[in-house]
């Protein structure tokens, strides 16, 4: 279940991420939507992967090594829905000119982790998670 205030919570995690820049293993598209996860519904879907990488490279092993892909992370915490069913809070995977991301739907649109910081993102999103904190229910 999400928190009863999960919107504010969403809100303030964006605004809050809107000027970091882009760092892995500090805050990439992974780390920020895992927070937004946090603030929607308590799960943290990258406790397993913080503190474990700094780089591209050992992202993707860890990756590897712990859920084997980026669906497979999701998966391990969410339910998937059609992408035509996507809502405020959830979690969409897909690719932009720098590989796979996942970001957060929020205000009409995608938000994620740029050089600059969080932002609308221009995407297609592949994939979706329901945030709730009941996988399955």
């Amino acid at each position: 279940m999400r928190h009863r205030d999960w919107a504010t919570r969403l809100h303030q995690e964006i605004q809050a991420a809107s000027e970091r820049p882009f760092l892995w293993g500090e805050f990439d598209c992974c780390l920020f939507a895992a927070d937004c996860c946090v603030a929607v519904c308590g799960i943290d879907p990258a406790a397993d992967y913080r503190g474990r990488y700094t780089t591209e490279t050992g992202a993707k092993r860890v990756l590897l090594n712990t859920h084997g892909s980026l669906e497979g992370a999701w998966d391990a915490c969410f339910e998937r829905v059609p992408v035509a069913l996507r809502q405020r809070g959830d979690v969409v995977l897909f690719t932009s000119d720098f590989g796979r991301c996942v970001g957060v739907v929020w205000a009409g649109a995608i938000w994620a982790v740029t050089e600059d910081g969080v932002a609308r993102v221009a995407a297609d999103p592949e994939v979706c998670w329901r945030v709730d904190n009941v996988k399955g229910g």
